[in-house]
Order: structure tokens, then C-alpha cells, then sequence
């Protein structure tokens, strides 16, 4: 089997390609404004499965490592533990989801990119607190400044603490328990989609049945786009597991800001969300806080290096 480092130019390809949708995605939930959050959370996960359950056909035939394939869900599906795991998993990306859509269609995108700065740290004090993992004075700091970058902004202007906070804990719970699975991501999130497909169609149902008006009422685009999440959620997940595997993790650690810099950017530029300048020192705090934690993270990969070679020697 050929390395998984071989081709790194092609990794560096799809780690940049998966952040720039990452970060472009909220204009695409922005164009769905005339939509509830809920029911964009109801079509995404319901379109998300079905395009998965595809690419499981589709592995019988073409053979890649991204690939969900049939036995490996079909293994999955007798595994009782990994069936918990990816129920929990399913639980807090719908939280996640939802928590992110409401956002970015209610004038919060900013404090939703907020939350994906500090994701990484939170993983960080979750990994401390329940994996039992240790932490560099630095990388303390970087957590507390980060924490302290969020406090302030809230505490000076009233911000939404929950916001930034439930998108990043809920992503850094899914991340812990996706470290204890076994399955490749797209395997697993066709597991986790899943377990939302039910209950989604039921909703859905429930809505066309009770609603006041005629839910065919918006354009046509609109419904292109709603069929069309599916692909929006999986294309930058297949991209992301592709980099992972012809990258180091500390190049794909440090290249995954650029989303949240991107949906930054958008939230200021493009739809108008306002900076002002108690908000810009809150981000301050938890810009320098990454920075720190990705100094850290980059000290920590070369004292490992150093390790090695000396183990070689």
C-alpha cells in the first residue's frame, strides 16, 4: 500500500479546498434565510445520508479510502459500542448544526466563527479533563486567553456566550467521541446521519402537515439548494479526509483556521455584522490565545522529530 505521505501537494490541495467551503458555507445558509433553521437542519441530514448512502453503492465498484464501504458499516451496525458512539456523535452535530444555521440567519456569524476559533482549544481542555492528557504551560495560557477573549466581549456588549460556546463545545464533544470510533469520517457520519434520517422525515412531515400556508411557496433555487446540502456537507468532509491522510496533523491542525477566518470575513464584509471595538479586543484576546496554542503545537511536533532522529541515530 503506498504511503499516506506521498503526495503531499495533493494533501495541501484538499486541506485548503475543505476549509474554503467550511468558510464559504455561510452564505450558503445565508441565501436560505427564508427557511427555518430547523428545517435546513432537517434537509441537511436527510440529503447528507442519502448522497452517503450513494458513495456506499458506488464502493462496491471503486475502490478509495475515503469511500464509505458496505462492510464496514455493515460491521459497524453489530458493533453495540460503536453504534452508542456515533448516537452521541449524531446528537452534537445536529446540536452543532443548528446552533450554526440559527446563527448565520440571525445576524450572528461573527460570534459563530468565534466559536470556531476556540474549537481547538476546548478539544485541548476537554482532551485534560477526559482523556486525562497534559498541558503545556503555554498551551494553559492559550486556553485562558482565549476564554478570557469570549468573557469580555459578552460581558462588555451582551453578546450571545452561548453561541460561540455551544458551537465549540458541541464540535469538541464530537471530536472526543470520534477519537474513541473506529470508522473512516464519511462511514461514520453516514452512521450519525442515519440515526437523524427518521426523526428528520418525521419533522418534516409534521411541518408540511401543520404549517400555515403552502410550503411549496419559495423558489425553485431554494429547493436546489436545500437538495444540494447534502453535497455542501459532504464534499469538504471527503476533502478534509483525504488531506489527513497525506499530511502531517500539525499542517492540517494549523490550515484549519482558515475557515473560521473566512466566515469571519464574510460575516464583516459581506453581511455587514458589526465590529466594534470592545468585539475586536475579544477576538484579540482569542486570536493571540491560537497563535500561542499553534506555537505550542509546532514546538511539541519538533521536539518529537528531534526525539526520533536521536532514536534513529
Amino acid at each position: 500500500m503506498p504511503s499516506v505521505q506521498q503526495n503531499p501537494r495533493f494533501g495541501l490541495v484538499c486541506a485548503i479546498l475543505a476549509q474554503v467551503l467550511w468558510g464559504c458555507f455561510p452564505i450558503y445558509v445565508y441565501a436560505l434565510r427564508s427557511v427555518e433553521s430547523m428545517d435546513f437542519v432537517a434537509h441537511r441530514a436527510i440529503w447528507s445520508f442519502f448522497l452517503l448512502a450513494n458513495l456506499v453503492w458506488i464502493s462496491r465498484s471503486v475502490k478509495h479510502p475515503v469511500l464509505p464501504t458496505t462492510g464496514e458499516v455493515a460491521k459497524s451496525l453489530r458493533d453495540r459500542k460503536t453504534l452508542l458512539l456515533h448516537a452521541l456523535a449524531s446528537l452534537l452535530i445536529v446540536i452543532n448544526w443548528l446552533t450554526f444555521v440559527w446563527a448565520v440567519m440571525n445576524d450572528h456569524a461573527l460570534d459563530a466563527s468565534l466559536g470556531y476559533y476556540i474549537c481547538p482549544l476546548v478539544v485541548v481542555l476537554l482532551s485534560v479533563l477526559l482523556l486525562r492528557e497534559r498541558l503545556s504551560n503555554l498551551k494553559w495560557i492559550a486556553v485562558g486567553l482565549a476564554a478570557f477573549g469570549v468573557g469580555f466581549t459578552t460581558m462588555s456588549e451582551g453578546g450571545l456566550l452561548w453561541v460561540p460556546l455551544t458551537i465549540a463545545f458541541s464540535f469538541g464533544f464530537y471530536g472526543v467521541v470520534k477519537k474513541k470510533a473506529s470508522l473512516s469520517a464519511l462511514t461514520g457520519l453516514t452512521l450519525e446521519t442515519g440515526f437523524v434520517l427518521l426523526p428528520a422525515l418525521v419533522y418534516l412531515v409534521w411541518r408540511f402537515v401543520t404549517t400555515q400556508g403552502n410550503p411549496l411557496e419559495f423558489p425553485w433555487w431554494t429547493y436546489v439548494l436545500l437538495f444540494g446540502s447534502g453535497l455542501a456537507t459532504i464534499a469538504p468532509l471527503a476533502l478534509y479526509a483525504s488531506a489527513v491522510k497525506h499530511l502531517p496533523l500539525s499542517t492540517v491542525g494549523f490550515l484549519q483556521y482558515i475557515g473560521p477566518t473566512i466566515q469571519f470575513l464574510t460575516g464583516l464584509f459581506v453581511f455587514g455584522e458589526l465590529l466594534d471595538y470592545t468585539r475586536l479586543i475579544g477576538f484579540a484576546f482569542v486570536w493571540f490565545g491560537v497563535l500561542l496554542f499553534l506555537i505550542s503545537m509546532r514546538n511539541s511536533m519538533l521536539a518529537e522529530s528531534k526525539l526520533n532522529t536521536m532514536a534513529q541515530e
